[in-house]
């Protein structure tokens, strides 16, 4: 065998092998997509029927709230939230509650728990997500805090609702706690 003919057999061999290669990885490749698609269609499903889950759980506050019977919408979720403690969906409505009764750090307050207890409230990518009616109240509360602070400089209250305020806004932006 001359040189000519002993590198074309060693061409044809690695080039045999980086075919082969590129096919098993072409293989790995594909069914991992066809994993995700499947982890996608589960996550949606799993969305749905949590939101489901909550809108039938929490119907009675709803409506209450919609009637602006805020006094019984609250007993009605205090007892929710003992039928089902680990449900974040509370500390949502909660706030809602407590906004629409003008009580702004406590609303933000409860806002940042339902937060830290779900983080989808404030993901975009996510059906839970919040963020723009958390931001509407934010909004209104900016100017009502900086002037109370103004007011009342050393009030722990009005320290740790702008505190409130401050992560929520990082949350939905997209920061870190």
């Amino acid at each position: 065998m001359d040189l000519i003919h002993k590198i074309s057999v060693t061409a044809l061999v690695i080039l045999t092998l980086v075919t082969g290669g590129m096919l098993i990885q072409h293989q790995i490749t594909t069914q991992g997509l066809q994993g995700a698609d499947t982890k996608k269609v589960d996550l949606k499903q799993f969305y749905a029927e949590l939101i489901a889950e909550n809108a039938e759980i929490y119907a009675e506050v709803i409506q209450l709230q919609n009637g602006k019977q805020f006094a019984k919408a609250i007993e009605k979720l205090q007892e929710i939230r003992t039928a089902h403690p680990d449900n974040p969906q509370s500390d949502m409505y909660q706030a809602e509650l407590e906004y629409s009764q003008g009580k702004v750090a406590a609303a933000l307050h409860s806002y940042r728990v339902a937060v830290d207890r779900q983080p989808d409230y404030v993901d975009k990518k996510t059906p839970l997500f919040m963020g723009n009616i958390m931001l509407n109240v934010i909004n209104e509360a900016r100017g009502k805090l900086q002037r109370e602070k103004k007011l009342k400089p050393n009030d722990r209250t009005i320290l740790i609702a702008i505190d409130d305020l401050l992560y929520l806004q990082r949350r939905i932006a997209g920061g870190c706690e």
